[in-house]
C-alpha cells in the first residue's frame, strides 16, 4: 500500500513538472544573433577561436599549478608553495624567518624549561622566587616568538595564493604569446607556417 502512494506522488509531481514548463520556442533558442552572430561566417569564426582557446587551455594546464595544492605545501613547509610557483626570494625570505622566530621560541623555552627545573628542584622560598622568576621570562618570550611565527606562516599561507594566481597568469600570458609568435603551427588544416 506504501509503494502505491510514492508511486503515485512521484507520478503526480513528475506530470506537475511537465505541465508547468510551457511552450518550447525552437526559433528563439537556435537564433545564431543572439550570441552576436549576424552570418554564418561569424558562427564559424567563433567555433575556430573556441577551438584555439581549448587548444591554449590545453597547453596551459600543463604549466599551471594548483592554488590548493601549493597552499598545502606551504602550510607544512613554509615558503614551499612560493619555490613551487618560482618566486624563489619570497620563498627564501618565508623560511628564514621562520626558522629564525621558531628557533628563537625554542631557546627561548628550553632555557624557561631549564629553570622551572631549579625551580622544582629548589628548596629554599628565595631560590624558589628567583627561578621561578627566571623560568617565566623567557617562558614569556617564547610564546612570543611562538605567536610572531604563528602570523608569519598564516601570512605565507595567504601569500602563497596570490603567488601562485600571479605566477598562473603569467603562465597564460606565456603560453599565448609562444603559440601565437611561433613560425610553426601544425593544426587539424596541415601545417602553417608564418613569415
Amino acid at each position: 500500500m506504501m509503494n502505491r502512494i510514492i508511486f503515485l506522488l512521484i507520478l503526480l509531481l513528475s506530470l506537475s513538472n511537465l505541465l508547468a514548463q510551457g511552450s518550447f520556442d525552437i526559433n528563439a533558442f537556435t537564433d545564431p544573433q543572439k550570441y552576436g552572430w549576424m552570418s554564418w561566417e561569424d558562427r564559424i569564426q567563433y567555433r575556430q577561436d573556441l577551438y584555439e582557446r581549448q587548444k591554449l587551455l590545453q597547453i596551459y594546464e600543463i604549466d599551471a599549478q594548483s592554488i590548493s595544492g601549493n597552499v598545502l605545501k606551504s602550510a607544512v613547509f613554509p615558503g614551499w608553495g612560493q619555490f613551487n610557483a618560482r618566486n624563489y626570494t619570497k620563498g627564501q625570505v618565508f623560511l628564514a624567518i621562520e626558522i629564525t622566530l621558531l628557533g628563537a621560541s625554542y631557546f627561548f623555552y628550553d632555557k624557561a624549561q631549564d629553570n622551572y627545573e631549579k625551580y622544582k628542584n629548589a628548596t629554599q622560598i628565595d631560590q624558589m622566587n628567583a627561578y621561578y622568576h627566571d623560568a617565566l621570562v623567557p617562558y614569556q618570550y617564547s610564546l612570543v616568538f611562538l605567536t610572531f611565527a604563528t602570523v608569519v606562516w598564516a601570512y605565507n599561507v595567504f601569500d602563497v595564493v596570490q603567488t601562485t594566481e600571479r605566477y598562473n597568469a603569467e603562465v597564460w600570458e606565456k603560453t599565448i604569446k609562444t603559440y601565437y609568435d611561433a613560425p610553426l603551427r601544425i593544426n587539424p588544416d596541415g601545417i602553417e607556417i608564418r613569415f
